[in-house]
């Protein structure tokens, strides 16, 4: 837990620091662990994530701190669980990801054009497979059923589905690769309004340009290790979390923003003296405003701690009184607000009006080999950016269907201009100024290579 301090600084009690440092030690056994229960990278964050929120609201019931790392051992288990019960233990199909073919159970709504792109060839390649792969293929991926649905039909245990389908994946990858004509642009975004841009772009690039292909993330944290790792190429991400990316060795080229302002915290009390706010990540835009606040404001926002919080666990969390407000992007504050029982106490283009919060950034290895499709996706980008600002139902149902929200809901958030979409050309004399925030709040340890970062030729 990080703890803001009068004059934009963020600094941490001996206490806090200590307890951070053995989260820290515990973090990567502990991640394997849920990795292995829930059988999915995202989920495990995401538990994970939960979990600590859920220590730190009861470490006054731990009698014994010798104790705490089976304590949050235990409260990790029992959330990975829970989850398994609501959601049921999804199968890894990483193996077919670049390929994007049938899973209906668990493929995001914006790959849709990718899929029937693949659909023929895809039934083709499974047909090919030996019965027993094919069978399990056939009820899981053309007929949607799910794992137990498979094994009821077929007699099998759920575990032999898993096995099969897993050992189907590099055999229809293989087959399918032949129909992959031209490589793509893999891009990463989170359900927020913040990155309807890139939905809206693939939405219309959708009929005539299939090169664009958009992979959903829940926490950014997620998002972060897949720009790193190179499994996707571009990504709507925090200005600040890019630059620490860039400053950690992952270099990427700022082509665009994706928005300006959009944020806003929301909260049940009247006072944030001492409370605990939930943002998005230690690189957050958040963080870097609730610095300034602190500096401009240290009566009011001066000792206010802060809990890593994923966008999608904010209303839950504030519900189950796990934080004391949350500052992150809409929809979720408007959601929250309209559920009754919080209301808005700050929007962030009230701290910075204008502000850089999210860019596209692109992996500097892909945008050198492949310099035309970017230029491409940029005109695309722009294409939607028109859109938005003359087609809000068009944007708002685009919204809803790439991200679950309700498209009255989207619509409300653009009518209220809480999220805009102008000036979106790289500014390097805007990103210099959000930067030097950044690293007055202690968000950012050091400055970002501008020269590198900033990618102004397709303006």
């Amino acid at each position: 837990m990080e703890r803001v301090r009068t004059m934009g600084c963020f600094e941490e009690p001996t206490n806090v620091r200590g307890m951070n440092e053995l989260i820290t030690g515990l973090m990567p056994g502990i991640l394997a662990h849920a990795n292995r229960m829930l059988g999915s990278d995202d989920q495990a964050q995401d538990v994970v994530q939960e979990s600590l929120l859920i220590a730190y609201s009861r470490l006054d019931q731990l009698r014994e701190v010798d104790r705490f790392p089976a304590w949050l051992r235990a409260i990790v288990v029992s959330q990975c669980h829970r989850q398994l019960r609501v959601r049921g233990r999804e199968i890894s199909l990483d193996g077919l990801a670049r390929f994007q073919p049938l899973a209906p159970k668990s493929f995001d709504p914006s790959l849709s054009y990718e899929s029937k792109c693949f659909r023929s060839a895809a039934s083709h390649a499974i047909s090919q497979l030996s019965a027993p792969l094919r069978d399990v293929c056939q009820l899981y991926f053309e007929s949607g059923y799910s794992v137990g649905e498979v094994a009821d039909a077929l007699s099998l245990k759920r575990g032999t589905v898993r096995k099969r389908l897993h050992s189907a994946c590099p055999l229809l990858s293989n087959m399918l690769e032949k129909h992959v004509s031209e490589p793509a642009i893999k891009v990463g975004y989170l359900p927020i309004s913040d990155h309807l841009l890139g939905m809206v772009a693939h939405r219309l690039g959708m009929g005539r340009n299939s090169r664009i292909h958009m992979k959903r993330f829940l926490s950014w944290t997620a998002l972060a290790n897949a720009l790193r790792q190179g499994t996707i190429n571009a990504a709507f991400i925090m200005a600040p979390l890019a630059m620490q990316l860039c400053n950690s060795g992952t270099p990427l080229k700022y082509i665009m923003d994706g928005h300006h302002d959009g944020s806003s915290l929301t909260t049940s009390v009247e006072k944030m003296q001492g409370k605990l706010v939930g943002v998005p990540g230690k690189y957050s835009t958040h963080r870097v405003l609730l610095g300034k606040l602190a500096q401009d404001q240290p009566g009011n926002w001066g000792n206010v701690s802060t809990a890593d919080t994923n966008p999608s666990y904010v209303i839950s969390s504030l519900k189950r009184q796990l934080i004391d407000a949350f500052f992150c992007a809409e929809p979720w504050s408007t959601k929250c607000v309209s559920e009754g029982g919080a209301d808005v106490q700050i929007r962030s283009k009230e701290i910075a009006p204008g502000h850089i919060c999210c860019v596209v950034a692109v992996r500097e290895d892909f945008f050198n080999a492949y310099p035309e499709l970017v230029s491409d996706y940029v005109r695309i980008l722009y294409q939607a950016r028109d859109k938005l600002h003359t087609d809000i139902d068009y944007c708002a149902a685009t919204q809803a269907v790439y991200t679950g929200v309700s498209r009255d809901l989207a619509a409300k958030v653009l009518e209220e201009k809480i999220v805009t979409f102008d000036d979106l050309s790289p500014d390097r004399g805007r990103i210099h100024e959000f930067m030097q925030l950044a690293i007055a709040s202690g968000v950012l340890s050091s400055s970002c290579d501008l020269d590198e970062f900033v990618c102004d030729e397709f303006c």
